[in-house]
């Protein structure tokens, strides 16, 4: 594992604290702080993968290039089963691109805060939603959580899925369409 990381600079959620912690109003502005930063954080992505030899695109063989690069250069704290503090950073950027490319394939789908229920596990985090082929009006895919959880699989070895990114599209495809 031989990341180049450059000037690579996480974002700051201007959050201390879980966003099921936090009062609406902090979960909001950290919401939209989020939204407005797409672009640059895209921009981090970018530069981040192309000074290790990786293009970023939506395209199917350049997110399967993403997912192997991820793959390979994901890395966890020993004996923790947490990833490294920067990774969490890269897996927040790289989840808003995945992201974008879900919406991009079915623009009926949109990021929202997820506000329906103080104990479901997605409350006050930035998720996809629109699904109109599920009967659960709540129904959402919350990138972020999927790709750090799909990271630590990873570094405990315990995930033989080298096309996650593709999956995980498509099947927001399928499900977008009533």
């Amino acid at each position: 594992m031989s990341v180049s990381w450059g000037d690579y600079s996480p974002f700051d959620p201007g959050v201390t604290r879980p966003l099921h912690e936090v009062t609406g109003r902090e979960a909001r502005a950290a919401f939209r702080r989020l939204m407005d930063a797409k672009h640059e954080r895209a921009s981090e992505l970018r530069r981040l993968l192309a000074g290790n030899g990786v293009v970023l695109a939506g395209d199917d063989a350049g997110l399967q290039l993403v997912n192997d690069w991820f793959l390979s250069e994901v890395e966890g704290v020993s004996g923790t089963g947490r990833l490294r503090s920067l990774w969490y950073a890269v897996v927040n950027d790289l989840a808003l691109f995945l992201g974008d490319v879900m919406i991009e394939r079915s623009p009926n789908l949109q990021w929202v805060m997820f506000d329906k229920g103080v104990r479901d596990v997605a409350f006050q985090r930035h998720v996809i939603m629109g699904f109109e082929g599920v009967a659960n009006p709540k129904y959402n895919v919350d990138v972020d959580r999927l790709l750090a959880t799909y990271g630590h699989q990873i570094v405990a070895g315990a995930s033989d899925e080298t096309d996650a990114f593709l999956t995980w599209i498509a099947a927001a495809s399928d499900k977008a369409c009533a």
